[in-house]
């Protein structure tokens, strides 16, 4: 529990500081910042390549100093993703997101920066003593939070995103390195020279998480798939706005991950292998009972915000509508989680990943077409309209699965 506060504060903290910087920023540069955020994440993403899936299971049932061989084994993996990832990320970010070399740069250590902070909520989640790790980067949002607002208050004319790269690249760099101090001074090893031994090479994990992997690119394709057509489609005035549009909504998802659906979940396999599906039942029921009226608020307060009377002069010139139909989209979707989270439970992940597939074939030519032909009105359609795909499709999955049935019928 105290692990996911720190998590839900961390992604407070972040997601502030992010969405000061998009509506602080000239809208052109609002757009490229959010296409190099969009960017960072499939880095992100392929760095990891979804190892603590796997990583969280051969965990269990050893002492510490083996499980922190695991732990150092993956981030040698980590080290060569980066090699191969980072040249490709640069490249896009000059060529695509037309940002200035040095600039690009400095995101490179931005990436860096971003995947280690997740990797240290991940690693947390398994060994709570590395939560130390996890305050660390928590202390590095909220310091990016404080420099952003007083940077905006004291001197809004100047701030522009090399300023704002050169001060996130300077902090992530500090937090890689009192990270790495942070990480070597709680592992369980005698000495270093017994760190090493896991006995795993790049190819077993690689071989290891490939599964995981591909089930995880659907669903970060799913997320970011409108932003990707965004970018490619339309301009980065056009992509600014939508950007500011997006992040905004796409917030209290990020809340909803962690406060309920992380919270629940383990609780849910523990029914469902238990067969006492009613209780699973119960809990998703109670999860969403209380998830509908949170996003009505949420829908409530944008609108407040957007309208004349918002005491955020920068939110007025958002269209409340938009955010409204891309809160239900991202609600929408939340009920599809928990049927993937039933199915995931049942030992079904295949299904979970042709749901997913399947919703993010659809949704990638519904976006491209609604985005070319009635430009942003059809990209946030869209986004809704590919939510109930995904809950249609992973709901006939949910109700057509023998096993989950017979559990739940419990």
């Amino acid at each position: 529990m105290l692990t996911a506060l720190i998590k839900l504060l961390d992604i407070a903290a972040r997601s502030l500081f992010v969405l000061l910087s998009l509506y602080a920023l000239p809208i052109r540069s609002t757009g490229q910042f959010g296409l190099a955020l969009t960017l960072i994440g499939f880095f992100t993403f392929f760095s990891g390549f979804e190892r603590y899936v796997d990583l969280q299971r051969r965990m269990v049932g050893h002492d510490a100093v083996e499980c922190d061989r695991l732990i150092v084994n993956s981030w040698q993996f980590y080290a060569t993703n980066y090699i191969a990832c980072l040249p490709i990320l640069l490249a896009l970010l000059v060529w695509w997101v037309s940002l200035p070399v040095d600039v690009a740069l400095l995101c490179l250590v931005i990436a860096i920066g971003e995947h280690v902070s997740g990797e240290a909520y991940r690693i947390a989640l398994i060994a709570p003593r590395y939560r130390a790790v996890l305050l660390t980067a928590l202390a590095k949002n909220l310091a990016l939070l404080l420099w952003a607002a007083s940077e905006i208050w004291l001197s809004h004319d100047q701030f522009d995103i090399h300023r704002l790269t050169a001060a996130w690249a300077g902090l992530s760099l500090l937090f890689v390195l009192v990270a790495a101090i942070v990480f070597t001074r709680s592992w369980a090893f005698p000495s270093l020279a017994s760190v090493c031994g896991a006995k795993l090479t790049r190819i077993q994990q690689f071989r290891a998480s490939r599964t995981h992997f591909m089930i995880g690119l659907v669903a970060v394709g799913l997320l970011q798939c409108d932003r990707v057509v965004v970018g490619s489609l339309l301009s980065l005035e056009d992509s600014g706005i939508y950007f500011r549009h997006i992040l905004l909504a796409s917030f209290a998802y990020q809340v909803f991950n962690v406060a309920s659906y992380g919270r629940v979940a383990a609780h849910v396999y523990q029914h469902l292998h238990a067969n006492r599906g009613h209780e699973a039942r119960a809990i998703i029921r109670r999860e969403m009972t209380m998830l509908v009226p949170a996003s009505a608020l949420v829908i409530a307060v944008f609108y407040f915000l957007a309208s004349d009377h918002g005491f955020i002069p920068a939110l007025r010139s958002v269209n409340a509508n938009f955010l409204a139909v891309l809160t239900l989209g991202f609600l929408v979707r939340a009920c599809a989680d928990f049927n993937a989270l039933l199915l995931n439970g049942a030992y079904s992940e295949r299904d979970v990943f042709v749901a997913q597939f399947s919703t993010l074939c659809i949704t990638v030519l519904l976006n491209s077409a609604m985005t070319q032909y009635f430009g942003l009105v059809g990209t946030v359609v869209t986004v809704a309209l590919g939510s109930c795909i995904y809950l249609l499709i992973s709901s006939i999955y949910t109700r057509n699965n023998p096993s989950l049935n017979a559990t739940l019928a419990t």
